[in-house]
C-alpha cells in the first residue's frame, strides 16, 4: 500500500483497476474543488448584493434577481422582482446598512443555497436581524438570485 495527496492505494492486478480506482479519486478530488469554488462565488456574490443594496445600485442587484424571484419577507408576504426592484429604485424601502454575522453555502450542481444571519438598518433606522435563505441557480452561465426567504432571528 502507498498515498498520495492522503490517498491509500493497495497494489492490485490488473493494473487498470487500480488506475480506474485512481482516476475516480481524481474526479472526485476535482467536483470537492468545483463545488468548493461555486460556494465561494455565491458568498462573495451574496456581499455584492448587500453592498449594491447600501449602496443604492438598483440595476445591479435587477440584474442579480432572476426575473421569477420569489421574496418571502419577514412579515410573510411575497413579493416578485418587479415589485422590489420598484420599491427599491422609487424609495419606498432603503436598506441604509447590513452587517453580515455569517453565511455558508451548500452546493447542488446548477444550484447553491446560502443561509445566513445580518443586521439590516433599513428606512432611516429601523434595525432588523435576519436569518435568510437565498437560492441561485446558474442560468445559461451567470448566477441568478431565484428565492429569497427572511426570518426574524436571535443573535
Amino acid at each position: 500500500m502507498f498515498e498520495l495527496r492522503n490517498r491509500s492505494f493497495d497494489f492490485c492486478y490488473p493494473p487498470a483497476s487500480c488506475h480506474t480506482t485512481f482516476v475516480n479519486n481524481i474526479l472526485s478530488d476535482i467536483d470537492t474543488l468545483a463545488q468548493a469554488t461555486t460556494a465561494a462565488e455565491i458568498l462573495e456574490l451574496s456581499q455584492d448584493k448587500f453592498r449594491w443594496k447600501t449602496e443604492g445600485q438598483v440595476d445591479k442587484v435587477a440584474d442579480l434577481f432572476d426575473d421569477e424571484l420569489v421574496f418571502v419577507h419577514i412579515t410573510g408576504q411575497i413579493t416578485t422582482k418587479a415589485d422590489w426592484i420598484n420599491q427599491l429604485r422609487t424609495g419606498r424601502f432603503v436598506y441604509n446598512k447590513i452587517v453580515q454575522k455569517e453565511a455558508s453555502v451548500k452546493v447542488y450542481g446548477n444550484t447553491a443555497v446560502l443561509v445566513g444571519k445580518a443586521s439590516f438598518t433599513v428606512n432611516g433606522g429601523s434595525v432588523y436581524k435576519l436569518v435568510y435563505t437565498e437560492v441561485y441557480t446558474n442560468k445559461n452561465g451567470k448566477w441568478k438570485l431565484v428565492n429569497l426567504h427572511t426570518t426574524s432571528g436571535s443573535f
